[in-house]
């Protein structure tokens, strides 16, 4: 999907380009602004930049007008000029809060500066602007925008952001409409010149005397040398099948994607042998699993900023090496006592098919033993995952009340968010959890939501269901409801209706979640973190509860209906 997404991204800036006659170097920025719009390729929705010659930078209304299928990323039309001999980086996006904005690495340490097209005298009141550092110091607080300015050409005055700089650092600069929050639109600039990503860590799967055990790769029995600055095990060494999957962890890198590949050091064959495992990952640890060295050989695994912006010296890619060892083979010559033995085994080989039969009986229970304690470590990995990130979402609503000054909702929020964070951590270790408690999640949840974005939801429960008795997977049904409402009707407001159903269907149990938002193909951003290892997470419990669960999504030009059935699942 990533691959399609990155090629989705260069045939948008090739095949649209409604600026493409004007002067800039194939390898500069050139003298022109940048403004961010978005166009449908292939039925997707991907990235556009035009280019505005700063001599004529009110030509971006002239080029609106000759577009289709195209739109400005917001209203505010935010506009961004760099120095014209930079070398020339694609800009990304990256993610923060509930936006994504683009970014731009800028290693020269020259100047960025930043415009609002949309921003007029009718208007400039309406809107306020903020500058945080290195996503964490707000240095400008949420201020009126500094002034309108008439330069580069322009027909009418614009809103004036301002000129930055700060080498070494990251600034994000975000513009928003005080009256309507939805219109927001900022730019991230990169100065920062350490490049090389931070290991904090490695945690291994690993197969010991039959079992299973995950824990961390500095003090186990495969490395022993560890560089005390990077935490790069030097002699990382281990047999073919001991480990099943290797997890790195990272330090924050908020604003900088790492690329994560995985090559053959002692093969010469450079395209079987090297593999992109990942593009742009953002988040702060990555598992890497046992299919992609599952021969012996020596590897490396390279981590590095995003590809985008170009190939990095090789002081900035971060490589951790290990060796896969082959399995002994000993072969000893057979005795004359053993060939006795072996000559008795072959007449009583009656007795034998037997034995051999009970062998692989037993064999087969043990192997299914390990897959479910393997399915089970697994699952305590994704829903260790699973709470920060519900938690992070939680807090951010507050965040965003607060940020209205809405003190009486946010007060409420936080109660709320209070009793949520305590059935969270009190079923932290417990995988099963009643349908009554899930029940009370779920309300307490859409309660606080309903602060924000003032909906209508309803949870409508069988009455041939048993709550209090019945079981199913903790949080199971938490992150799709989520996704529903930041992702469906969260825009709608009050007109926005959110329908949670749990019935059986003879011994099934089926749960459904509707709502009347956009649609599912056409939301933006509905492969989130949370969905994505909710996904992960049914596939797992599959193997622990013989594919009882299935998950099943019906998506449809308004509204979206995602269905769970667990099925034998009432007895």
């Amino acid at each position: 999907m990533k691959n399609c997404a990155l090629l989705l991204f260069y045939l948008g800036l090739l095949i649209w380009n409604p600026s493409r006659s004007h002067a800039q170097s194939a390898d500069r920025f050139g003298n022109n602004f940048n403004f961010d719009f978005t166009g449908i390729f292939d039925g997707q929705i991907a990235m556009n930049i035009i280019h505005i010659p700063d001599t004529a930078i009110g030509q971006v209304y002239v080029d609106m007008g000759n577009m289709e299928n195209k739109m400005p990323k917001s209203p505010i039309l935010l506009g961004v000029k760099l120095n014209p001999d930079r070398l020339f980086r694609m800009p990304l996006y990256v993610k923060t809060l509930s936006k994504s904005y683009l970014s731009y690495f800028i290693p020269d340490g020259s100047d960025g500066v930043v415009v609002a097209m949309g921003i007029n005298k009718k208007n400039i009141a309406d809107y306020r602007y903020r500058v945080v550092e290195n996503d964490s110091t707000e240095i400008v607080p949420w201020s009126k925008i500094p002034k309108l300015e008439q330069n580069y050409g322009a027909k009418q005055p614009y809103g004036f952001i301002g000129r930055f700089r700060k080498p070494g650092k990251l600034l994000l600069v975000e513009v928003k409409n005080v009256k309507d929050y939805s219109i927001r639109e900022g730019v991230i600039f990169d100065w920062r010149t350490t490049l090389k990503p931070t290991l904090q860590g490695i945690s291994i799967f690993a197969r010991r005397n039959g079992r299973l055990e995950y824990g961390k790769l500095k003090g186990s029995e495969y490395a022993k040398e560890f560089d005390p600055k990077t935490n790069i095990p030097a002699d990382f060494k281990f047999k073919q099948k001991e480990i099943e999957d290797i997890q790195l962890f990272f330090n924050d890198h908020f604003g900088l994607p790492y690329s994560i590949a995985l090559r053959r050091i002692d093969s010469e064959n450079y395209k079987t042998d090297y593999r992109f495992l990942e593009l742009e990952m953002i988040e702060n640890s990555y598992m890497i699993y046992k299919d992609h060295f599952d021969y012996p050989g020596k590897y490396e695994i390279l981590v590095n900023r995003g590809d985008r912006y170009g190939p990095l010296a090789k002081k900035d890619i971060l490589r951790i090496p290990f060796e896969v060892m082959p399995q002994p083979f000993q072969f000893k010559k057979p005795s004359t006592e053993q060939v006795i033995i072996v000559a008795v085994v072959i007449l009583v080989i009656g007795g034998l098919i037997f034995l051999r039969y009970h062998k692989r009986s037993k064999e087969r229970l043990q192997k299914s033993a390990q897959e479910k304690q393997l399915a089970g470590l697994k699952l305590k990995s994704i829903r260790s995952q699973l709470n920060p990130h519900f938690m992070f979402n939680a807090l951010t609503s507050i965040q965003n009340l607060i940020n209205k000054n809405n003190i009486e909702d946010a007060n409420f929020y936080l109660s709320k968010f209070a009793g949520l964070t305590r059935q969270v951590l009190d079923s932290n270790n417990e995988e099963l959890i009643s349908l009554e408690e899930e029940v009370k999640l779920l309300n307490d949840y859409l309660q606080m939501e309903r602060l924000r974005f003032n909906f209508k939801y309803d949870i409508l429960v069988d009455e041939n269901l048993n709550q209090a008795n019945i079981e199913i997977p903790a949080m199971l049904l938490q992150p799709f409801v989520e996704n529903a409402v930041k992702h469906g009707i969260s825009g709608l407001k009050e007109m926005g209706i959110l329908s949670i159903k749990m019935k059986t269907e003879h011994k099934d149990m089926v749960l459904s979640i509707q709502d009347n938002g956009k649609g599912f193909n056409k939301r933006a951003g509905t492969t989130g973190y949370g969905l994505k290892l909710s996904e992960e997470r049914i596939t797992l419990l599959n193997q622990l509860y013989k594919d009882q669960l299935s998950l099943h999504l019906s998506p449809g030009d308004t509204g979206t209906l995602v269905t769970i059935r667990l099925s034998n699942w009432i007895s």
